[in-house]
C-alpha cells in the first residue's frame, strides 16, 4: 500500500474523499487528513507520504505552497491538486512545481480512480527501478569489499608485488582515486589466553569473538576500513589476529596509539590483548614484504619449529589452491614463486620436500575422486626429476611447470571446480554447524583461503558466513522446539549456544519472535 494524505478545507468534501473512495482497492492507504496546508507542513517535517491530494486554495497555507516545498526540497512525493478554480495561472504553477495532476470540483470519482490507478503504476515502476538501483549499489559495494579483501590477501601472501599491477588494482577498487596516496595500517593483535578469554569463548564462540573484534576495529576510527589477513593460533597461551586497516580518507598524517585500541577492546569485550604491531605502511607496496619478515632472523633449526612461519606456508598453499579453483593463473604462478622463496629459507632439503608436498596436495585436491585424471596429472608432474637432487633454480622451474599443468587441467572446468568447492563448504557446515567453527577452521579443513570461502558463500547463498550459520542453528532449534519436549537451554546447547541469553538474542534476530512462540507449553528454565 502507498501512503496518501488529504488536505481540504471543506469538511464535507474532505470526509467524502476519505470515506467514499475505496482507496485500498486502488493500492493506497489514507495516513492523514488536514483542513489546512499549515497542518500538512507540520506533518511533512517528520513524514514523507507517497501522494498528497490537496486543495489548491486554503486559509493559511495553500496547496501551491505545499507543491513549492515538495519541488524545492526534491521530496519523493506525487502532488495532485484539487480545486474549483479554473484560473489558468494555477495550472501554470502546477506545471512549474511538477504537480502530477490537476482535478476540478466537483470531483468525478471515475476520473479520480483513473488518476490514482495511473499513479500506482508510476510508483510501482519507480519502486522497481529504485530496488534495482539499490540492488546494483549493494552488489557493487559487496564486490568492492571482496576486491579490497582480495587485494590485501594477494599482497600479503606474495601473489601481488609489482607496483604497476598494484596501482592498477587500486585504481579499480578505489572510487575516490586515492590509489597513489592510500595508506594502510598493519595491525597484529594477540589475545591473552586468560580467564576472560576462555569465558568469552565458552559463552559466544570464536566466530563471535572475531566478529566483535572486527566491529571494534571498524569503530576505533571511522576513517579506517578493516580487512583481516589471518587469524591463527600460534602458541598455546595466545591467539593472534593479523589484519589490515585500510585508511579510506586521505588526510594529514595522524598518530595512532595502540593503547587506545587495547583500551577499547578491554572496555567493550573485557579482554586483555597485546598489540606488538601497529604499523603505518608508507605505501600499499610495503604490505607485499610483511610476510617475508616472519621468522626471518631465526636459524633453520628454529625456523622449522616456528608455528607462525609454518602457518604462513600453509596459508600460502591454501591460497594457491583457491587460485586454482578460481582459475586465476597469473596470481597462482606469482604465489608459487613467493611460496618457493619462503621454502628456500629452510634449506634445499626442506624446500624440495615441501615442493613435492605442495604439488601432491594440489594434485589430490584438483583431481578429487577422478583416479584417471589423478594418474595423468601425476605422470606429467612427478617425473623422476622431481625426486632427484636439483639446484635452486631448477627446482623453482619444476614447481612453476607443475602449477601451469594443474592450471591447464582446471582451465576448462573452473566453474565445476567452484561448484565442488562450495559443496565441500556447505557439507562441512551442515555436519558441524553446532560446533564452534570459524571461517579459518573451515579453510583449514577444506584447504581453501578464508576470503575465498567467504566470497563463495555470499555468491551462492546471498548471506555472509555468520548469518548463514546463525540461520542454520536457529532453523534446527525450531525443529527441536516443535517436535521435542526438550528444555530451551538444552536445545540452545544442542545447536551450539552455551549462553542462553545470547541464544534468545540470536533467535529473535532471525525469527523476530522468541523460542516460546514456537511451543506454547514451553518448559523454560
Amino acid at each position: 500500500m502507498y501512503s496518501l494524505v488529504i488536505a481540504e478545507d471543506e469538511f464535507t468534501t474532505r470526509r467524502a474523499l476519505v470515506n467514499m473512495v475505496r482507496w485500498n482497492e486502488l493500492g493506497f492507504r489514507v495516513d492523514g487528513e488536514f483542513d489546512d496546508g499549515k497542518e500538512l507542513l507540520d506533518y511533512l517535517k517528520n513524514n514523507i507520504p507517497d501522494v498528497i491530494l490537496t486543495d489548491i486554495k486554503m486559509t493559511n497555507v495553500s496547496g501551491i505552497e505545499i507543491a513549492r516545498l515538495v519541488a524545492e526540497q526534491n521530496l519523493p512525493i506525487q502532488v495532485v491538486f484539487l480545486s474549483a478554480y479554473k484560473d489558468f495561472s494555477y495550472a501554470q504553477e502546477a506545471v512549474e512545481y511538477h504537480v502530477a495532476h490537476y482535478l476540478l470540483k466537483p470531483v468525478d470519482l471515475s476520473k479520480l480512480r483513473e488518476i490514482f490507478r495511473g499513479l500506482k503504476e508510476k510508483l510501482d515502476r519507480q519502486g522497481d527501478q529504485e530496488n534495482m538501483l539499490q540492488d546494483r549499489v549493494d552488489h557493487y559495494n559487496r564486490l568492492i569489499n571482496y576486491e579490497k579483501q582480495q587485494f590485501v590477501t594477494d599482497a600479503y601472501f606474495g601473489s601481488l608485488a609489482n607496483p604497476e599491477k598494484m596501482a592498477r588494482r587500486l585504481g579499480l577498487i578505489d572510487s575516490k582515486k586515492q590509489g597513489e596516496s592510500a595508506r594502510l595500517f598493519l595491525v597484529r593483535i594477540i589475545l591473552n589466553n586468560d580467564r576472560q578469554y576462555k569465558d568469552f569463548l565458552a559463552n559466544y564462540g570464536q566466530q563471535e569473538l572475531q566478529e566483535q573484534l572486527v566491529h571494534i576495529l571498524g569503530y576505533f576510527d571511522r576513517k579506517l576500513e578493516y580487512y583481516a589477513i589471518t587469524w591463527s593460533t600460534t602458541k598455546d597461551e595466545e591467539l593472534s589476529v593479523l589484519g589490515v586497516f585500510w585508511e579510506n580518507q586521505v588526510a594529514e598524517r595522524i598518530t595512532y596509539e595502540p593503547n587506545e585500541l587495547k583500551e577499547a577492546i578491554y572496555n567493550l569485550m573485557a579482554l586483555h590483548v597485546q598489540i606488538p604491531t601497529f604499523q603505518l605502511l608508507n605505501s600499499p607496496a610495503e604490505l607485499a614484504h610483511c610476510a617475508e619478515r616472519v621468522g626471518r632472523n631465526e636459524p633453520v633449526n628454529s625456523l622449522m619449529k616456528d608455528m607462525e612461519y609454518l602457518q604462513l606456508l600453509r596459508d600460502q598453499n591454501k591460497l594457491l589452491y583457491s587460485y586454482l579453483c578460481q582459475n586465476s593463473k597469473a596470481q597462482g604462478i606469482k604465489l608459487a614463486d613467493a611460496l618457493f622463496s619462503n621454502y628456500l629459507r629452510g634449506g634445499m632439503d626442506f624446500t624440495q620436500r615441501q615442493c613435492v608436498y605442495t604439488v601432491t596436495k594440489l594434485l589430490d585436491e584438483v583431481a578429487g575422486n577422478d583416479l584417471m585424471a589423478w594418474n595423468q596429472l601425476y605422470a606429467e608432474c612427478m617425473t623422476p626429476t622431481a625426486f632427484s637432487v636439483m639446484q635452486s633454480e631448477a627446482l623453482r622451474e619444476w614447481l612453476e611447470r607443475c602449477v601451469r599443468i594443474l592450471f591447464g587441467y582446471v582451465g576448462e572446468q573452473a566453474e565445476a571446480k567452484r561448484d565442488t568447492s562450495i559443496e565441500k563448504v556447505m557439507d562441512y557446515l551442515r555436519e558441524h554447524y553446532s560446533e564452534d567453527i570459524t571461517l579459518a577452521g573451515i579453510a583449514e579443513t577444506v584447504f581453501l583461503n578464508p576470503a575465498y570461502i567467504s566470497r563463495l558463500i555470499k555468491e551462492q547463498t546471498g548471506k555472509n558466513y555468520t548469518d548463514l550459520v546463525m540461520e542454520m542453528r536457529v532453523e534446527r532449534a525450531v525443529e527441536f522446539l516443535e517436535n521435542t519436549d526438550m528444555y530451551v537451554y538444552e536445545i540452545a546447547e544442542k545447536v551450539g549456544y552455551s549462553n542462553l541469553k545470547y541464544f534468545y538474542k540470536v533467535f529473535r534476530k532471525i525469527k523476530g519472535k522468541s523460542p516460546g512462540d514456537y511451543r506454547p507449553a514451553l518448559k523454560e528454565h
